[in-house]
């Protein structure tokens, strides 16, 4: 998937994340992000993410991704219980 360069706000500094060498199979350093991948995000594939073709100013709060999770959750039924949607207060990556 290609993405939309103007729209995601990209910097025009075309070398940070392509070369000469390898111009179509462009590198991007997530870690260099606000939201560095970690965990089990390490392994999704970025359109699991970006499909709205998004990438710039995605919200980072665990919630925003994985709210069905928390919805769909019975043992113990976090809304039910009244959990925060905090998810990082009891889980991590």
């Amino acid at each position: 998937m290609r993405a939309p360069h103007a729209a995601a706000n990209f910097p025009t500094t075309c070398q940070t994340c392509h070369n000469t060498t390898a111009w179509p199979g462009a590198v991007f350093d997530h870690a260099a992000t606000l939201f560095p991948l970690t965990g089990a995000h390490l392994a999704v594939n970025c359109a699991a993410c970006h499909s709205d073709g998004v990438y710039h100013g995605k919200p980072s709060a665990c919630i925003s991704c994985h709210k069905n999770n928390y919805d769909q959750t019975k043992n113990p039924p976090h809304g039910a219980a009244g959990f925060p949607t905090t998810c990082q207060t009891c889980h991590n990556t």
